[in-house]
C-alpha cells in the first residue's frame, strides 16, 4: 500500500535519508518540472543508501572535515586532476591490461598525494568514495549509463569549492573498474564490510603484476597549470563574495563573543549550500542556528535559492583554527530582510524575517543600519 499526505512531510527536506516513524527512509524532492532521469538517479541512490549504510556503518563522511579541506593547496589539486584523468583512461581502456595500467597509475598518484593531507581529510575522501561513489555507481547502472559517462564527468572542469562532488565520480569510477578487473568485488565487499574498493583494487592489480601507466611531461605540466588556475579562481570568488556581502544594503547585525568566553557552537546548518571563505570564515546562505552560554542565534533565509547568496546571509568567524569545529567568535548577518525589532524583557531579543536572536546579557550599539552586539554573559 501507499501512504499519502496532503503536504510535504516535515522530515523531507531534500534528497537524503531520514528517520521517519523509527524507520530509516529514503527521501527525494521531485516536482513536475524535475528532470525525469535526475529523479530516477536520486531515487536509486537514496534507496541504496538506506540498505548500504546498514551494512557498512564505518563509512560515514565527517562533513566537518570538508570545511577544512585544503582547497588552496595547488599541489593537492595537481594530484587530484591526475587521478581523475587516470581513472577516465582506465574506464576508456580497450583492453584489461590497459585498464589495469591506468588503475595502477591512480593508486601510485594517490600514494604520493594523500600522506600530505591530514588524517581527517584522508578519511573524508575514503568515506565519500565508499558511501556516495557506490550509490552513484548503482544509480547510473539503473539509468543505463555506462562507464564512459563517468569518465566524461571526471574530465569536466569543476570549481574548487565543489570538492565533495568530485568523490562521487571517483568512487563510481572505482566500482566500474572493479567490474572489469575484479568481478567478485561486490561479494567480497558484502563479506567484509570494512574493506574499501581501493583495497580490493590493490589486490587485483597485485595479482596481475600491473605496472602504472605514465603521463607525459606535457600532460603533467598541464595538470600543474590547471591546478594553479583553479586555486587562483577560488581566491577571486572568495574575495568577490565577501566584498559583496559586506557592502550589501540594508540592516546588518554583528555579534561578537569576547576572548575567554565560550564561543557559539553550530547546532543546525545546511552542509551542502554553505561556502568556506578561508581564514576561518564560512558563509551560510540557507540556514544556521548557533548556541552558547549567552544565548542563541537562528537564521532561516527567506530569500534563499540554491546557488544564490541573496536575502539574509550569515558569515561565521571561527574561534580557532577549524572553521566549524572550534565554534564561532563572531557572526555577521547581512542583508537582513524587513524591520529589525529589538526588545529587552528579561533578555535581549532581536527579530526580523527569518531571524531570531535571544541573548541573556549583551551590550548593543547602533551605527546607521549596523547593529553591533557584544555578548557579556
Amino acid at each position: 500500500g501507499v501512504w499519502a499526505t496532503t503536504e510535504r512531510h516535515p522530515a523531507v527536506a531534500g534528497n537524503s535519508t531520514r528517520e521517519i516513524a523509527g524507520v530509516r527512509t529514503a527521501t527525494v524532492m521531485a516536482t513536475p518540472e524535475s528532470d525525469r532521469k535526475g529523479v530516477l538517479l536520486a531515487i536509486v541512490e537514496e534507496v541504496f543508501h538506506v540498505s548500504w549504510l546498514a551494512r557498512h556503518p564505518g563509512f560515514r563522511p565527517d562533513e566537518m572535515a570538508r570545511y577544512g579541506y585544503p582547497l588552496e593547496d595547488a599541489a593537492n589539486w595537481t594530484g587530484l586532476l591526475a587521478e581523475d584523468e587516470a581513472l577516465a583512461r582506465a574506464l576508456d581502456a580497450k583492453t584489461e591490461a590497459e585498464a589495469a595500467g591506468w588503475a595502477a597509475a591512480v593508486l601510485e598518484i594517490r600514494r604520493r598525494r594523500v600522506p600530505k593531507v591530514s588524517p581527517e581529510v584522508r578519511a573524508y575522501e575514503t568515506a565519500l568514495e565508499m558511501m556516495e561513489g557506490t550509490a552513484n555507481y548503482v544509480a547510473r547502472r539503473a539509468a543505463d549509463e555506462g562507464p564512459q559517462t563517468t569518465a566524461a564527468r571526471l574530465r569536466t572542469e569543476r570549481q574548487a569549492e565543489g570538492i565533495r562532488w568530485r568523490f562521487y565520480d571517483t568512487g563510481a569510477a572505482l566500482c566500474w573498474i572493479l567490474d572489469r578487473l575484479a568481478p567478485d568485488w561486490k561479494a567480497r565487499s558484502e563479506a567484509s564490510p570494512a574493506v574499501t574498493t581501493v583495497e580490493i583494487l590493490e589486490g587485483a592489480l597485485k595479482k596481475r603484476s600491473a605496472q602504472p601507466a605514465k603521463f607525459s611531461r606535457k600532460e603533467t605540466a598541464e595538470f600543474d597549470s590547471r591546478a594553479g588556475i583553479a586555486v587562483g579562481e577560488l581566491a577571486e570568488r572568495r574575495a568577490g563574495l565577501k566584498r559583496e556581502l559586506m557592502r550589501r544594503a540594508g540592516p546588518r547585525v554583528v555579534i561578537e563573543v569576547p576572548e575567554g568566553m565560550e564561543p557559539f557552537r553550530p547546532e543546525r546548518f545546511d552542509p551542502v549550500n554553505l561556502f568556506v571563505l578561508g581564514g576561518g570564515e564560512v558563509v551560510h546562505p540557507h540556514f544556521v542556528t548557533v548556541r552558547g552560554p549567552g544565548g542563541s542565534v537562528a537564521l532561516t533565509n527567506p530569500g534563499f535559492s540554491r546557488g544564490s547568496y541573496s536575502g539574509t546571509v550569515a558569515v561565521t568567524t571561527s574561534a580557532g583554527q577549524d572553521p566549524m569545529r572550534d565554534g564561532f567568535r563572531r557572526l555577521t548577518l547581512t542583508g537582513v530582510q524587513g524591520p529589525l525589532e529589538v526588545t529587552r524583557e528579561g533578555q535581549i531579543v532581536l527579530k526580523a524575517a527569518g531571524l531570531l536572536i535571544e541573548l541573556q546579557q549583551a551590550d548593543i550599539q547602533t551605527d546607521g543600519e549596523t547593529v553591533r552586539i557584544r555578548v557579556t554573559g
